[in-house]
């Protein structure tokens, strides 16, 4: 895969959760699940942890 001139470090084939390469191209399509399923865990666990200990609250405020 070539880069567009000035788009270097993007993605071109689709499969980066950021847009910016990280190597999935190359993954076959099993191993491109088990790191999109990863990498939104992940994203999940960040947040739900930037909540519990922000204070905030999953059920949208309401009281206990």
């Amino acid at each position: 895969m070539q880069a567009k001139p000035g788009t270097t470090g993007q993605c071109g084939c689709g499969r980066s959760p950021t847009g910016k390469c990280c190597g999935w191209h190359a993954l076959t399509e099993e191993e491109y699940k088990i790191e999109k399923d990863e990498y939104e865990l992940a994203q999940y666990r960040s947040q739900a942890e930037e909540l519990w200990f922000s204070g905030g609250s999953c059920t949208g405020g309401k009281p206990e």
